[in-house]
This record gives structure tokens, sequence and C-alpha cells, in this order.
């Protein structure tokens, strides 16, 4: 068994140090009312639900917010993003695959991809419960611990105590029932039992896989035994923690026209994966690159600035961490599975 020492508020897990450590940023403001500042908001209020869950320990915790982060791709997404490029369904949807113009036809139309991955027509949306047109769509992943399905929707939130298969939206309204759905999900599927154990991969499988004993890895389960550790050494012994990490990005200098090299060349590479036309991959930045990152800065909400400055570097990490959530192709035979992985 772990450490039980109960955690009695707020006080004993320092949910700022984790803020700080997130991938692109290094503070967060809940008077931003950003999805981070929100989300670590709605944990902070959480402290009674937790208890009710019995989340009450620092190895439970550090397992189901190390679990949380990975999933809400580091507290950005309280819901599964489906804006995929043409070139973004193909590579992740088998569907897709095996029709490339069907693609090119729902390219950067959520609705039309969620009823095409997981519709009630589809072998997937039947396994999840889905039976009612637009229920790929309307039971779309959401939450903490994302759920996807009708079954999964109704279920845990049964469990929970709320009503989302009426109000699926619900939990991207209010994060504190975001919150407390994954709660209800972790106690049903007895996660407690290998977060005692300090089990991270047991964990991230039962999470992502719906089977804590599944030989296979789970998606990105080296990335959610990373972060299960640092929330553990924040629970545990924050002193350990280092409370103003280096950014990365920050010593980078902008890659602009004219620019040559490894980082042109992975720039491009990172372009023609999210869909974004450069006009060849060879590690000059010419017109055509800078015009492929003036569309992506365009969608993604970023200065238009024509370069890869830091801003857009984190608007790149955000993106491709919401994409490499749903990458991975797994075994939903299993009903209980859910999230935003995708076939």
């Amino acid at each position: 068994m772990g450490n039980i020492v109960s955690i009695a508020g707020v006080g004993d897990i320092d949910l700022n140090k984790i803020a700080k450590l997130l991938p692109g940023h290094n503070t967060w403001s809940v008077l931003r009312l950003n999805m981070q500042g929100r989300y670590i908001k709605a944990i902070l209020d959480s402290f009674e639900t937790f208890e009710k869950y019995e989340m009450n320990t620092p190895l439970r915790l550090a397992h189901f917010v190390g679990q949380g982060l990975v999933e809400t791709g580091w507290l950005q997404h309280a819901e599964e993003n489906l804006r995929y490029s043409e070139q973004g369904l193909i590579a992740t949807f088998s569907v897709y695959r095996n029709n490339p113009a069907l693609a090119r036809q729902h390219a950067r139309q959520p609705q039309k991809i969620a009823e095409t991955a997981y519709g009630h027509q589809t072998a997937l949306g039947r396994r999840l419960g889905n039976t009612e047109p637009g229920d790929g769509w309307k039971f779309r992943g959401r939450g903490f611990i994302q759920l996807t399905g009708r079954d999964n929707y109704t279920r845990y939130g049964e469990v929970a105590g709320i009503d989302l298969a009426s109000d699926p939206d619900q939990i991207v309204r209010d994060l504190k029932k975001s919150v407390e759905v994954a709660c209800a999900f972790w106690k049903a599927n007895g996660l407690n039992r290998w977060a005692d154990e300090n089990d991270a991969p047991k964990v991230s499988r039962g999470v992502n896989r719906g089977n804590p004993l599944a030989t296979a890895a789970a998606h990105a389960e080296d990335l959610r035994i990373h972060w299960t550790n640092i929330v553990l050494g924040v629970t545990q012994s924050p002193e350990k923690v280092a409370p103003e990490p280096a950014p990365a990005a920050a010593s980078l200098k902008p890659l602009a026209v004219g620019s040559r090299g490894e980082a042109v060349l992975k720039l491009q590479q990172d372009l023609e994966t999210l869909g974004y036309a450069t006009g060849g991959a060879d590690g000059i930045f010419g017109q055509g690159t800078r015009r492929a990152l003036v569309a992506f800065q365009n969608e993604a909400g970023v200065a238009v600035t024509g370069m890869l400055d830091d801003a857009t570097r984190d608007a790149f990490a955000a993106e491709f961490a919401a994409r490499e959530r749903g990458s991975v192709e797994i075994d939903r035979s299993d009903p209980r599975t859910f999230g935003p992985t995708i076939f």
C-alpha cells in the first residue's frame, strides 16, 4: 500500500506548482478564465468530492490528476477536438484512410466527423451504445477523464448522480461536474487499488483501455506515468518541485523567411502533418512555408506574424497534444473504454 495519510485540505496540494510545469505555460490565472485556470479552480473546489469518492490520499490524487492532465491535453481541452484537416482525418481514422474523398469532404467539419467515426450506424458507435441519429456528435469525448458514447455517459452519470445522457455538455460548462464524473468512473472501475500500489501502467490502461490488466500499453502511457510522478512530487514532497522551471521555448529564436536548417525542416513537416501545404519540406523557409504558417496562425487564433515565434510554438504544442491523444487505435471491445482515441 502507498502513503494513506489523508489530505486534509487544499493546502496540502499546490496545483500552482503543477501548472507552472505544464508544456508551454509557466503560470495560470482563474481571473483570465482560460481553460487551465478553470480546471485548476474546479480541482481546488472539489476536495469534498474527492473525499466522497475516497480520492483522499496523496497517491490516489496524484494518479487521478496525472491521468487527467494527459486526457485534457494538459488542462487545455474540455472536449474532444474534431477539427481535423483532410490529412489529419486520413492519418487518424481508418474510415477516412479507406475513403480519402470523404476525408476531403468532411475536413474541418467536426459534426460530420463525429457522426462518421462514432455514429449509430458504425460498429464502434454501436459498441459505445449510440442508437440514434446524432449520437456520434452528442456523445463525443468530453470530460477530465473523457467519456465517449451514450452508454458511458449514462452509466457514469448515474454513478455521479448527474443526468448526463440528456445534457452531455454540462461537463464542459461546469468543470466541477467533469471532475466528479471522472471520480465516479475512477471508483466504479476500482482504480484506487492500482493507485494505492503506485502502479501507473495499470492505472493508465484502466483509464485508456478500460482494463487495468490489458497487455497492450495505454495510449501515451509514458506521458501518463511521467505526469503522475510530477504530481506525486507535489502531493508528497512539494519542496522537491522547482517553483520556476525554465521554459524550454523561451530562448529559441523565431524562424522567418530566409531561415534554414533542421528547425525549419521540422516546422515544414509539422505543417504538412497538420494539413498546411508548404510546397515541399526542404529546410528552407520560403514564401510557401510562410503562407502555410500564416494559415495555421489564423486557425489557431494567435498573432499572425508569418514567423515561428513563442506563441506559435505553444499553439503547435497544444494542437499536437490534442492529436496525440487521439492518434492510436485501441481495442474498444470492452464498452467501458472511452476517451478521444479514434479509429
